[in-house]
């Protein structure tokens, strides 16, 4: 099936418009009701809420026929997540990433929009509010950073020059860090994915691939010219990973420098 990929400005004003109306009025202001734990060690907050909400209603009438699913809504029915099978269009949502930061009122967040057709990703937004930067992406057409052309540049020849994103075990459990450069926490994916595309950064490895937090960055990553593959050398589907995570680099000579070693690390703690 044929997805014709709406105007991209439209799906930019949406997103404009609920963080101007839901998610920075909240920024740094959140009240004690507007913040709780759905479950142990994870942070939501009304922003979270009220732009989902938002967005699953706005979204699908841009491209009628099209489903949406967003990280809250998976909260009260888990099944939703069976729609990136069907036939169907798929807005994935994730309208405050970083909300853990978001509510500690720093400004590492984002707000993450995908059109997914049977788990590939066919347009993809990330949104940086406090920047008021959007990234936003379509296969086949390039990604872009405020309507400026991105590109992925080359990583240094050797490994110890590389400066990247490793999920929490790999950092703190692990020497791996030891082997590179840099590595960032910012406890945001979003902003990692920006970061790569900006060429702040060379990798990111994440073992963990929820829809809601790939489906936009993968597409802007590869469309920028990045290189990624789960770590079993087989294709990243949206939400649906190989083993052992999805490795993002700046080119196929990168990527087979930092699998190895990252596949070693991840043995040391099963």
């Amino acid at each position: 099936m044929f997805v014709h990929v709406p105007q991209s400005q439209k799906i930019e004003t949406l997103i404009r418009q609920v963080t101007a109306a839901e998610i920075m009025p909240r920024w740094q202001s959140l009240s004690q009701d507007e913040k709780w734990e759905k479950r142990a060690g994870s942070v939501v907050t009304a922003a979270d809420v009220e732009a989902e909400k938002f967005l699953a209603t706005e979204l699908p009438r841009l491209l009628p026929g099209s489903v949406v699913v967003g990280e809250e809504m998976i909260e009260d029915d888990p099944g939703i997540l069976d729609l990136l099978d069907g036939g169907a269009p798929v807005w994935v949502l994730d309208a405050v990433d970083g909300t853990s930061n978001f509510a500690k009122g720093t400004p590492d967040f984002g707000v993450m929009v995908a059109l997914v057709q049977r788990r590939e990703t066919i347009a993809g937004w990330i949104y940086r509010p406090v920047e008021d930067i959007m990234y936003a992406c379509e296969l086949g057409a390039g990604a872009f950073r405020n309507d400026e052309r991105l590109k992925v540049l080359s990583s240094p020849p050797d490994l110890a020059d590389f400066a990247g994103s490793l999920g929490g075990h790999l950092r703190r459990k692990t020497g791996l860090p030891n082997q590179l450069a840099r590595v960032t926490s910012t406890r945001c994916i979003a902003v990692d994915y920006c970061a790569m595309v900006n060429n702040d950064i060379h990798f990111a490895h994440y073992w963990g691939v929820r829809v809601w937090d790939h489906a936009p960055g993968w597409l802007l990553h590869s469309e920028a010219g990045g290189y990624n593959r789960c770590l079993d050398d087989t294709q990243y589907f949206a939400g649906k990973p190989g083993e052992g995570g999805i490795l993002y680099a700046t080119d196929r000579d990168a990527w087979e420098k930092l699998r190895d070693p990252i596949k070693k690390a991840l043995t040391s703690f099963k």
